[in-house]
């Protein structure tokens, strides 16, 4: 058996609530182990039971996981905390890890890589899914792309396109002509071979330059 850690497991499904605590028997001892049907329910419990480790999942009612991490933060930045989630989406991760998430895998996950990801960031270490990290990674990749092929002022002309600007709106945004807006325009189509603004906004949002 691991060491002895203090978990919370939060979640408003008492199904997965019970499954998720039996999955964890072989690893931990179930008296210290807890779970709660609320992110508020949760709060509240604190500080008269200070986990070590938190597994939140995010869409719950009253208060999601996000806005129980953001509590955390402020107020226990001890506690690890491990996202158990089905949403997975790039918004969604990003967010997490924005502000200030250990962990996050998906509730599709085995008990071991639950059990992984617990040890992983008790242990002062990040964790995330596989499924999490491609998409980091994609974002990352999107980011160092962003930064290694556009200047700073083709990425404002990008934006200002993807919000359905015209080339005399951005022109007066920036404070430069609309001839150098298109001049501007005619690089970034260059850059990213295409022809057109449409296949610009499609080609931006693809490599999360831009989100819609």
């Amino acid at each position: 058996m691991s060491k002895q850690l203090k978990i919370a497991i939060v979640d408003d499904h008492p199904l997965f609530l019970m499954g998720t605590r039996m999955a964890m028997m072989p690893f931990y001892d179930l008296n210290l182990i807890r779970t709660f049907s609320s992110g508020k329910e949760f709060l509240e419990s604190l500080p008269s039971f200070m986990p070590d480790v938190v597994l939140l999942d995010i869409i719950m009612p009253e208060m999601n996981g996000l806005q129980v991490t953001e509590r955390l933060r402020a107020e226990y930045q001890n506690i690890k905390i491990l996202i158990l989630s089905a949403e997975t989406d790039e918004e969604t991760i990003l967010k997490a890890v924005e502000i200030g998430v250990n962990g996050f895998i998906s509730k599709a996950s085995q008990p071991n890589d639950i059990y992984n990801a617990i040890e992983t960031i008790a242990d002062g270490a990040d964790y995330f899914g596989r499924d999490i990290a491609q998409i980091l990674n994609e974002v990352a990749a999107g980011k160092k792309m962003q930064d290694d092929v556009f200047s700073p002022r083709e990425l404002e002309i990008i934006r200002y396109c993807a919000d359905g600007l015209m080339s005399k709106e951005i022109a007066e945004k920036l404070s430069i002509s609309a001839r150098t807006v298109e001049g501007h325009k005619l690089s970034i189509f260059r850059k990213m071979g295409i022809s057109n603004t449409a296949e610009l906004i499609k080609y931006s949002v693809k490599h999360g330059i831009v989100r819609l």
